[in-house]
């Protein structure tokens, strides 16, 4: 463990940078890109869900070892590691000749986040005081929704035409996220004590509390739906008849306002000192937005998204800030319970992307963003019976 001071700005910074490189741009990419890639590919929706879909089940079979490995070794080694494992992948898109070869990619790419994901709370908690330990999160993750819009908003119009094409692109990508890989070994230290026999069985043995596990439920709905709906926009409202110009700013204004709940959500859960209520309002918000979007057309939708992304985007880095502060689990095997974490919301990352495409196929965009709403509601059921874990608590046990 370093004893050396805290740098809580320095490493929520890098947090931030590893978010936003490694996921709000190279795995973001995809998504608005895919018309470009379907077209030189020849993907059906259902193969471009199956190819999109390989990500979040590469990182749901490596989230506990990931977990066990940033617990055991620190999240400084593994993290970036991972990010440069995680560069190859993203160049080796560049060199797909089909949906095999593309989803082969995208599944390594996710097996280096099943790694980085675990690392980037575990490194926090080592700098930031648990009392804004939710806002500190919430910026990171911040950082992840804000390079996902701005990505979506220019990958087809600049950075595309830019580097000549998407192939091109996602060389420059893996270099961008190379460059973050370095700088955060260079940067971060270690401050939380390294436990040198995690395995994982603590994986299993945190698989048998009920309250992580209710976390983890609620995150396979929220995040599943996250991708699902991702996925599905860019092309969709392109189908829909709207400009790439118009497209772009629909997907970037519905995370933007994703982008800001994440910020605002952790501060407002901070400030009242539980998470239950913000959980319990953000998940009922989102599912009656996406139930709106339903029923619109396409071109009408982007009100309805921005709403429901305000909804979503608040619960998303309060689940992530949760299992640390659960007395069962804490800082010290923190890796093992978002490896855990990880896996569960991962699995719902490639089943809801799947069925929801194969939804487009047979009955249109509305059915599957009928879907979505309905798991969005259904974050109500595991809610009912999970603890509260925020700062009130805490204060209340004297801690």
């Amino acid at each position: 463990m370093d004893v050396d001071r805290s740098r809580p700005g320095l490493v929520t910074g890098m947090c931030a940078a590893m978010h936003a490189v490694g996921g709000g741009l190279a795995w973001s990419l995809v998504p608005p890109l895919m018309p470009q890639i379907a077209a030189d590919l020849s993907l059906s929706h259902a193969m471009g869900g199956l190819v999109w879909g390989a990500t979040p089940l590469g990182i749901a079979l490596a989230s506990p070892l990931g977990g066990a490995a940033v617990d055991r070794f620190g999240p400084r080694r593994v993290a970036a590691l991972a990010m440069l494992v995680g560069a190859v992948a993203c160049a080796a898109r560049a060199l797909a000749d089909g949906a095999l070869s593309l989803g082969l990619a995208m599944f390594v790419f996710g097996l280096h986040v099943g790694f980085v994901a675990p690392a980037i709370p575990k490194a926090l908690a080592g700098h930031v005081s648990l009392r804004s330990f939710g806002r500190a999160n919430g910026a990171a993750v911040l950082s992840y929704t804000l390079g996902t819009a701005i990505t979506v908003l220019t990958a087809r119009t600049v950075l595309s035409p830019l580097f000549g094409g998407w192939r091109p692109t996602m060389l420059a990508a893996a270099v961008a996220m190379a460059i973050v890989g370095l700088l955060w070994l260079a940067l971060v230290r270690d401050r939380t004590l390294a436990s040198r026999h995690a395995s994982l069985l603590d994986v299993v043995r945190l698989g048998k509390n009920p309250q992580l596990m209710r976390v983890a439920a609620i995150h396979f709905l929220l995040f599943g739906g996250y991708l699902a709906l991702l996925g599905l926009l860019p092309r969709a409202l392109t189908e829909g008849g709207l400009e790439p110009s118009a497209v772009g700013l629909a997907v970037a204004s519905w995370l933007g306002a994703a982008a800001l709940a994440n910020l605002a959500g952790p501060w407002i859960s901070d400030r009242l000192g539980r998470r239950l209520p913000v959980l319990a309002v953000g998940s009922t918000v989102a599912a009656l937005a996406l139930a709106l979007v339903a029923l619109l057309p396409p071109s009408f939708a982007t009100l309805a998204l921005v709403v429901a992304a305000l909804g979503g985007g608040a619960v998303a880095p309060i689940l992530l800030a949760m299992p640390i502060e659960m007395p069962a689990v804490g800082p010290a095997r923190a890796g093992a319970a978002l490896g855990l974490l990880l896996l569960v919301g991962q699995v719902g990352g490639f089943l809801l992307p799947v069925v929801a495409s194969g939804m487009v196929e047979a009955w249109g965009f509305a059915a599957a963003v009928a879907l979505l709403a309905v798991a969005h509601l259904a974050i109500l059921l595991p809610l009912r019976r999970l603890g509260e874990t925020g700062p009130w608590t805490r204060a209340a046990a004297g801690v």
